[in-house]
């Protein structure tokens, strides 16, 4: 672990902590691939245990894998780390009140509770450069004096190096010299000088070679014992080589599988956004109209007008419908809580020209007018109808070059507070109806009110027929009910 440890951890905030370790973030990073930090040491460890060399985010419902090239020194938030206000994780158990920022933290850590005891045999050290020399060089835990020292040139040798040192040629050498008396350990002049230290030092002599006897033939077991291990040991490596052998080729198929997955998923979400896009299109023509007229369902009112009044979704597109099956494509837009000088106040709707397949043989500008109705949804019908003539010098009504030509409307075409009203005739159930008609047979003004009454479920040719029917009816009795009264106002004359 390479993060800090401080008082009461559980109450930092966790974007502090390492997603490794858990501790107080240490030396910073964060990956590229989903932004999380973690301490650089704890990484690293991971990365380098790795066997493909990725690093699996351990965030729930994160399931990125980030190489070691993919991470970043987050300096920044280094800086931020830095006056982190901490105390000391001492503070309970060793009654330190030591408290501060964290860019100090460490410093007192080395200084205050650093340990500076050998972990293998205790001695106590009075500096960490000390321990550190002690642990690598002399600790009688780790290492063993050589009793041909200075003869074999090393005098401590680490416990678990010391048969080879053994059977090292050096060793041997020394060894030899030693027995034939063509080394002499090296005296002091003390020695020298003292007779009794003498006799002493050539008891020790002939001890020594007795030992040293023993230790040949102690020796040359050992080299027996050795070729025998190194005849299994050749065995066992020729079976360790097959195993590798035979990993390297598993783990070469498990490379070649999950590139073949990494394919399938990649072909997979290919093939999930082209379904996504086919069943956008069907829902895109199931209801589409190709006569010219629109009627525009909205449900959820309440949400939709909750979400406008937010700038969540300011405005709502309708179904693209066309003039006739090989026409003009065409979509409307409102907006439920206004736009522009009319947000707040009224509902703004706006009409515009979509890029179709037909536009090279229809006829440019589009000239048609454009009529909006706000469906009363009562038998009274006193539905709102309000339109506007298109400007044929308007790059709105030029053929398009992109998408969707620049809208035009109508911005203030019914009142909110109108509309806000309880039992309005126009919202019901939750749901308004608008109806967008593009007049192409420049049917007559006085036509509309009387279509808008009439059953929206036969075809549009039907209504103006029935519409023109009726028109003519009401002409009739106008001209009759004038008629009468001349005649009567004469017989009154």
């Amino acid at each position: 672990m390479f993060g800090l440890c401080i008082d009461a951890i559980d109450r930092v905030n966790p974007r502090f902590k390492c997603i490794f370790c858990n501790l107080i973030i240490q030396d910073p990073i964060q990956s590229q691939e989903c932004g999380h930090r973690s301490c650089r040491g704890c990484f690293e460890i991971r990365a380098s245990r790795a066997e493909n060399q990725y690093v699996s985010c351990p965030v729930e419902d994160c399931d990125s894998l980030t190489q070691k090239d993919q991470i970043m020194i987050d300096k920044a938030f280094r800086r931020e780390l830095d006056g982190l206000v901490v105390a000391c994780v001492y503070r309970s158990d060793r009654n330190c009140t030591w408290a501060g920022h964290l860019k100090d933290y460490k410093a007192h850590l080395d200084e205050i509770h650093s340990s500076f005891n050998c972990p293998h045999c205790s001695d106590h050290f009075t500096s960490l450069v000390a321990l550190d020399e002690h642990v690598n060089q002399r600790c009688p835990t780790i290492f063993q004096f050589c009793s041909l020292a200075p003869a074999c040139g090393e005098e401590m040798i680490r416990k678990d190096q010391f048969e080879q040192h053994l059977l090292s040629e050096i060793h041997q050498e020394a060894l030899t010299k030693v027995i034939t008396g063509k080394y002499v350990f090296p005296q002091t002049d003390q020695q020298q000088e003292d007779p009794e230290v003498e006799a002493q030092r050539q008891e020790s002599e002939e001890r020594l070679k007795i030992d040293l006897t023993r230790l040949i033939n102690q020796t040359q077991e050992a080299n027996d014992q050795t070729c025998e291990l190194s005849k299994t040991s050749i065995d066992a490596n020729d079976k360790i080589q097959g195993y590798v052998q035979e990993l390297n080729n598993l783990r070469t198929r498990v490379n070649e599988n999950l590139l073949q997955l990494h394919n399938v998923q990649k072909n997979q979400e290919k093939l999930q956004k082209e379904i996504e896009e086919v069943h956008a299109t069907i829902d895109e023509y199931q209801y589409v109209s190709t006569d010219g007229v629109l009627t525009w369902k909205i449900d959820r009112f309440a949400d939709r007008m909750a979400d406008a009044r937010s700038d969540r979704e300011p405005s709502i597109y309708s179904p693209i419908f066309y003039s006739s099956p090989t026409g003009y494509k065409m979509r409307a837009r409102v907006f439920l809580f206004g736009d522009g000088s009319a947000r707040r106040t009224h509902i703004s709707i706006f009409f515009f020209l979509m890029k179709g397949e037909y536009d090279s043989i229809l006829k440019w500008p589009f000239s048609h007018r454009i009529t909006f109705c706000l469906l009363d949804q009562t038998e009274k019908n006193t539905h709102v109808v309000d339109s506007f003539q298109p400007d044929v010098k308007s790059n709105s009504f030029k053929r398009p070059t992109s998408e969707s030509n620049v809208a035009s409307g109508i911005p203030k075409f019914y009142p909110l507070i109108s509309l806000q009203q309880d039992n309005n005739p126009y919202v019901r159930e939750d749901t308004l109806y608008l109806k967008v008609i593009v007049e192409l047979n420049e049917t007559p003004r006085l036509l509309l009110p009387i279509m808008l009454t009439l059953n929206s479920a036969l075809p549009t040719h039907v209504q103006e027929n029935m519409a023109q029917q009726q028109l003519t009816r009401n002409q009739q009795q106008q001209q009759a009910i004038l008629t009468e009264g001349i005649t009567v106002s004469n017989l009154n004359g």
